[in-house]
């Protein structure tokens, strides 16, 4: 790390611990001035990866060439041994980049390995287990290390294992992003790591989006994933201590946040919800996923009488809409309450406005131009979707498109102006 980028590091924590600035306002500063020392890193392993996946591969065709008749001991006693002298070797090395080689080389060695083996005594086992074995041993080291290079090959392989389970073999596999919410999401948190918080958070994404294929199970899972991705992101930017995971967390949450909540504002969005919960399987999968998501967003509001003071200090007012989100979709999936379809199309819309207006004010609170942005997008596309259609009502439609554009201009004017005061303060 760059010596001023460590000072400012260090003075930034003082400045929370004084109340000089929040949380909120750190963690920005932050992602201003990034750590160039993990874009060092990660590019020796990315290279340390590289090189020890082709080598890994030529070690395994060489042998292959050979393989039928070679003798069955003297195969195992190859495998065996070069992975102990990989893995040996890198111990006694204290070269970073050469010592992450050698054990990405003993990784590859010892997938080799089980599939050799399986190969020398003709097993004929269920093989999307034998990539599940590599992946764990991938683990083990990754924490064992800890090696950030161990646990993207193990993301990799347990994405390829749900694959496998999922497509090859119809299987609903909820084990797989368990894993990855248990042995890489925290191991994201111990190395701090950026990059592994954005690949394993997307990795367990992914392998949820499988689990929960059919349309009528995806929307409901994913609202509730997305929720508890945005509460999960305010309680760790409130903790301060892990603000790549936050970053990661309020990334992905959003997107998928606005997409769901988006598709939800045309009636035929919502209609999914209705038949959710028929069976008793998904009625007590539904209900653990509210009971989850409401904990999560519990304690990212709690305590409840400075929320106040939160917003002042730059807390998004929108992210309050969430949880009467999931309470409509908890009354509607449930069907606690008999809803017309037009009344929760209709208050889904005012979610998604309300959200774009209040980002828009927000922005142009506190000056941030990205926040403004996003709410102008928001209620752009709201509009144009809403109002597209020229053959009915006309002038309805060019003053929706008139009152847009003005607001698009409004923005562009006031930040103009902010910039052009910075610069003359700067002066």
């Amino acid at each position: 790390m760059k010596k001023h980028i460590q000072w400012l590091a260090q003075e930034i924590d003082l400045w929370v611990r004084e109340g000089v600035v929040t949380q909120a306002q750190a963690q920005a500063i932050r992602s201003r001035y990034p750590n160039a020392e993990e874009a060092h890193a990660w590019g020796r392993i990315a290279f340390a990866v590289a090189g020890a996946v082709l080598i890994g591969l030529g070690v395994i065709l060489l042998f292959a060439y050979n393989w039928e008749k070679i003798p069955k001991y003297s195969k195992l006693a190859i495998i065996f041994l070069s992975l102990i002298a990989a893995h040996v070797a890198a111990l006694y090395d204290r070269r970073p980049a050469i010592r992450e080689t050698l054990h990405v080389l003993g990784t590859m060695l010892f997938g080799a390995g089980i599939w050799l083996i399986a190969q020398i005594y003709h097993m004929n086992e269920h093989y999307p287990t034998g990539i599940l074995v590599w992946s764990m041993g991938a683990l083990t080291l990754a924490w064992a290390i800890p090696s950030l290079a161990q646990a993207l090959i193990a993301a990799l392989l347990l994405v390829l294992w749900n694959g496998f389970e999922t497509f090859n073999f119809h299987n609903e596999n909820y084990i797989a992003p368990l894993l990855i919410f248990l042995g890489i999401l925290p191991l994201a948190h111990v190395l701090k790591s950026r990059v592994l918080s954005y690949g394993g958070l997307a990795a367990f994404l992914f392998m949820f989006f499988t689990v929960h294929s059919r349309f009528s199970l995806l929307l409901p899972a994913f609202l509730c994933v997305a929720a508890a991705l945005i509460a999960a992101a305010l309680i760790l930017q409130r903790t301060g201590r892990t603000p790549e995971l936050a970053s990661a967390c309020f990334f992905y949450g959003n997107i998928l946040y606005f997409i769901i909540l988006f598709i939800l504002t045309f009636e035929s969005g919502h209609g999914s919800f209705s038949y959710f919960f028929r069976d008793g399987a998904h009625l007590l999968q539904g209900a653990a996923y509210l009971v989850v998501t409401f904990g999560l967003w519990i304690a990212a509001l709690w305590p409840f009488h400075d929320l106040r003071q939160r917003i002042d200090d730059g807390f998004r007012v929108d992210y309050l809409a969430i949880p009467v989100a999931l309470i409509l979709y908890a009354l509607q999936g449930f069907s606690i309450v008999a809803l017309p379809r037009f009344v929760v199309w209709t208050v889904y819309n005012l979610i998604i406005l309300f959200s774009a207006v209040m980002l828009m004010l927000q922005g142009f609170r506190t000056v941030n131009l990205r926040v403004a942005i996003m709410g102008a997008v928001l209620l752009s596309t709201l509009a144009f979707t809403r109002y597209s259609d020229l053959f009915h009502s006309m002038l309805a439609r060019a003053a929706v498109f008139l009152l847009v554009g003005a607001m698009m201009i409004g923005i562009g004017v006031f930040f103009n102006r902010a910039h052009k005061t910075q610069k003359e303060g700067a002066r």
